[in-house]
């Protein structure tokens, strides 16, 4: 019977699990251990951020005396963290094309934070650039102003109607008359020769920028980091169960043959005849391939299918999911068979193509993603 022993454990602990067989949930890997004189189940799971723990805890499993029921969990996070750089730019808005005018509405630093990505950019001078923003008609008032002699009367006949400055045609405006010389007239002095100051004036447009828009580009090395999963150990500890009492006769004979050790061999023939085939199955066919897409979230995924999967055939064929994923398909390979796989190639049948690739790892398990349009365009 102690050859037995092993596997009636793993049966028992298998079938702790039946009543929740279909839970996504599976452990990494089940083993028993005495330490100090106490007996302990331990069971290893790893899942994604946001999973509930306690949804982890089972129901108390009795074997060879013991009653097992849960004592404490604890946890260890893997975390990540990812870098890349990052352009932002940034426009800004002045009266004036002026650098001074312009930098000082350019601050030397900014933060950046995008949900996933978070850092701080620093200004890049040389991209700095300006243009007006548009334009509009302005209007000025043109003079000149032409000294006209000597004359030998003040008539306005000697006077041009009008002047040209700089293309422009400017009208007269004003006429001043300056007396030069004079002649003796009898007993008066007569003025005797003119000049004129005559001014002339016009309107002149011309088109003004209204205001002025600059782009610059800041730059910098952006961060992503936070958890891409945790690792919980659950722990059972083991407490020996105390037979109750007993009277009678029969049920006291009934208990000396079993302490006999006479009935054990036809009792646990009977228990694992009774778990043999429940628990064969379920140990056999578990699903060892879980087909993940990504979630709403940075760095979530979600579970939409999983297979079995025999090392003797290193395939799965998703082709029948439906909803049928169309981009980033993971593939989780789970321990147990990724142990037996390490090296060899694994193949995912998809409606677009054959997908192989390597096993890498086997700790916790091995786990690759591919996008299949990705690989569409790479063969075309």
């Amino acid at each position: 019977m102690k050859h037995l022993k092993p596997l009636f454990l793993c049966l028992l602990l298998v079938s702790s699990l039946f009543p929740t067989a279909l839970a996504i949930e599976v452990p990494d890997s089940i083993r028993t251990e005495n330490l100090n004189g106490q007996q302990r189940v331990i069971k290893t799971y790893t899942l994604p951020v946001g999973a509930d723990p306690e949804a982890l805890k089972e129901k108390p499993i009795d074997y060879e005396g013991y009653r097992y029921t849960w004592a404490f969990t604890t946890k260890e996070e893997h975390p990540y963290q990812d870098s890349k750089d990052m352009v932002q730019t940034v426009t800004v808005e002045t009266s004036k094309k002026d650098l001074s005018v312009i930098l000082a509405e350019l601050a030397p630093t900014i933060s950046y934070d995008d949900g996933e990505y978070a850092g701080e950019l620093t200004l890049d001078h040389t991209t700095i650039t300006t243009e007006a923003a548009g334009y509009t008609t302005g209007y000025s008032t043109v003079t000149e102003t032409k000294v006209i002699g000597p004359l030998d009367r003040n008539d306005m006949s000697y006077i041009p109607a009008t002047t040209v400055k700089n293309g422009k045609t400017l009208s007269l405006s004003n006429v001043e008359w300056q007396v030069l010389g004079t002649d003796l007239v009898g007993d008066s002095l007569v003025p005797s020769s003119y000049q004129a100051v005559a001014t002339y004036s016009g309107k002149s447009s011309y088109s003004t920028a209204t205001g002025y828009v600059t782009t610059a580009e800041y730059k910098g090395c952006v961060t992503s980091s936070g958890v891409s999963g945790i690792t919980y150990t659950v722990v059972y500890t083991g407490v020996l169960i105390e037979p109750d009492p007993i009277e009678g006769t029969e049920p006291n004979n009934f208990f000396a043959l079993l302490s006999s050790g006479a009935v054990l061999p036809i009792l646990s023939g009977i228990l694992l005849l009774v778990l043999a085939g429940p628990v064969a199955f379920l140990f056999l066919h578990r699903k060892n391939v879980y087909i993940y897409v990504p979630g709403d979230k940075p760095r979530d995924y979600k579970l939409i299918a999983t297979f079995r999967a025999d090392p003797q055939r290193p395939e799965v064929d998703i082709t029948c999911l439906e909803p049928y994923p169309e981009g980033i398909i993971a593939v989780e390979i789970k321990r147990t068979l990724a142990k037996k796989l390490l090296g060899q190639t694994f193949t995912v049948h998809h409606r677009s193509a054959d997908y192989a690739y390597t096993v890498l790892q086997d700790r916790p398990g091995d786990w690759h993603e591919f996008d299949p349009s990705e690989e569409k365009e790479e063969i075309t």
